[in-house]
Order: structure tokens, then sequence, then C-alpha cells
């Protein structure tokens, strides 16, 4: 439960200066003059295997569009990295998923985003894979031209099972990027 009370605290953290700061939100800002243009990115980071209690870099690359403002889609890969000394743990992901955007200034923005993940978890030598749903969140900043940097907070569940036995794994990554809009 550790994983999911981050991602409140961080949600919550994110989205505070919004709810005091009402009037200075700017609902247009730059990239709106942009039209929608397609997005790429990659970024690294760290994922916190929450039952494996352990934690290790991540890799991830992802695009999308901008449908309007406020929602774009969004496709991406991630390599969660293994974990373990004894038993090696390691996952991948492929997601989909739609964002909310809120944009705090012409340079910042606020997302949300909720999709679902297919993954592929190994343990020794069991595998599973299936699809669950996925979330996160975090900040845009556009540093100029069209490049933008990312710090993101993803909450991945991956309920898997190996002969007869359940593992839930709760995988918290928790990544810093850049982003080039076309």
């Amino acid at each position: 439960m550790k994983s999911k009370s981050s991602i409140v605290l961080a949600a919550s953290l994110l989205l505070s200066p919004v709810v005091y700061a009402e009037s200075d939100i700017v609902v247009s800002h730059s990239k709106a003059s942009k039209g929608n243009p397609p997005y790429i990115g990659v970024s690294l980071g760290s994922a916190d295997y929450d039952l494996a209690n352990d934690s290790s870099p991540s890799f991830s690359i992802f695009g999308g569009m901008a449908l309007n403002e406020l929602l774009a889609v969004e496709l991406g890969l991630v390599d969660f990295g293994d974990v373990g000394s004894a038993t090696k743990s390691e996952a991948t992901a492929v997601h989909g998923s739609v964002v909310g955007n809120m944009a705090l200034s012409n340079e910042l923005t606020a997302f949300l985003q909720v999709g679902l993940a297919s993954w592929d978890y190994d343990v020794g030598s069991a595998n599973d894979s299936s699809v669950d749903v996925f979330f996160g969140g975090g900040v845009d900043y556009e540093i100029g031209g069209n490049l933008a940097a990312r710090f993101a907070i993803q909450q991945f569940s991956i309920d898997a099972s190996f002969a007869n036995v359940t593992s839930n794994e709760d995988i918290l990554n928790v990544s810093f990027g850049l982003i080039y809009n076309f």
C-alpha cells in the first residue's frame, strides 16, 4: 500500500497549486498556437517493485498527439529493469492512455493519465502476461523550440499467476525525460 499512498500524495502536491491559484490559471498557452502536433519522448527513471521490495533503473519511450488543449492520447513502452539477487524478477509494459492536461503557465503543464498496460512479467523461469489498468501524473516544462522536459510518476499493477500461485506486483515508476514536438 506504500506505493498507492505515494501516488495520492504526489498527485495532491501536483494539484494543490491549482486549487489555490484558480484565478492565475491560463487555459490558453503557447502550445495552442502550434495546433495539435504529434510528439515523441524518452525517459529514464527508477522502478520500485513493491512485492520484491527492490528497485531498478527504468527506460521508456512514448509518443502521442494532443486532441485539444485539455486531452491527448499516448502510447508507450517501458522496461522496468530487473530486481532480486537469488530469484530475478523483471517486467516490461506496452501502454496506451488518455492524458488530461492543465496549463499552469505558458511553459508548465500538469497532466494526469489513465490507460491500459499490456505487461510481461518474469520471475525466475516463470512468465506471465496480461493487461491491467495503470495511472500516473506529472508535469511537462516547455524548454523552448520543440523541446519539453517531463517529470512523471506512474503506477502499474501486475496481477500475475504462476502455476496457480498469484503474484500481485505493484510497480511505481518515477522518471525524467525529454519530449520532442513535431
